[in-house]
């Protein structure tokens, strides 16, 4: 895929990610990878720019950049992208849902059957780490190893996929969920799925994803 499809699809994104109120502001970043690439958004930018200079290379061996400055949380995009060849896609993003529940000490456990069957596994939360730091990125990357999706306290979620269209429906259902986690404990004990029928439902889903 050429350069100016890749940032096409990372433009498009990211007007949906601000249509759909997942970021304010200059908050956020995307990214998308193609072969030893990412193509990531800039420091500053907004996501909903449709300028193509707003997105720039880094070589994820050597981290050589061509363009403008990468966003300061380069190092959890080319974390994530090391420690899984399946991932081609990275949203890290701040949901008002997503950013309260990884605040919180409400357990995060599977509430739906359309978290599972969309998300691929279930919900991790980090430990609390500087934004933009190494560290945040090491703690991602040990989450990211077994979930598609991890809570960031104080800061929002990462979001992982094969591509840009899947990494934003996860993210969308990720907020879904933890909205729905929220009203619950609002209305009593959330309930959650049994660990059985979660593996099922993530078995029975998992290659679709």
């Amino acid at each position: 895929m050429s350069r100016k499809n890749i940032i096409g699809r990372l433009i498009k994104t990211g007007k949906k990610v601000v249509r759909q109120g997942l970021v304010v502001a200059k908050g956020g970043n995307i990214s998308a990878r193609a072969g030893d690439y990412m193509y990531i958004k800039t420091k500053g930018s907004m996501l909903d720019s449709p300028r193509i200079h707003d997105y720039t290379r880094v070589n994820i061996k050597t981290l050589e950049c061509t363009g403008g400055v990468p966003s300061s949380e380069k190092y959890v995009h080319l974390a994530c992208y090391k420690e899984r060849d399946d991932i081609r896609a990275v949203l890290h993003l701040h949901p008002v849902f997503c950013t309260a529940v990884a605040n919180s000490k409400l357990k995060v456990k599977p509430v739906s059957y359309e978290l599972l069957a969309s998300l691929g596994s279930e919900i991790a939360k980090a430990s609390y780490k500087p934004a933009g730091s190494r560290k945040l990125a090491s703690e991602i990357a040990a989450k990211i190893k077994k979930s598609n999706a991890v809570l960031m306290p104080n800061h929002g979620v990462v979001v992982v996929a094969k591509d840009l269209e899947t990494a934003l429906e996860r993210a969308l259902v990720v907020e879904r969920a933890c909205q729905t986690l929220v009203f619950s404990r609002m209305l009593g004990l959330p309930g959650f799925l049994p660990k059985k029928e979660a593996r099922r439902i993530i078995s029975l889903y998992k290659d679709q994803k």
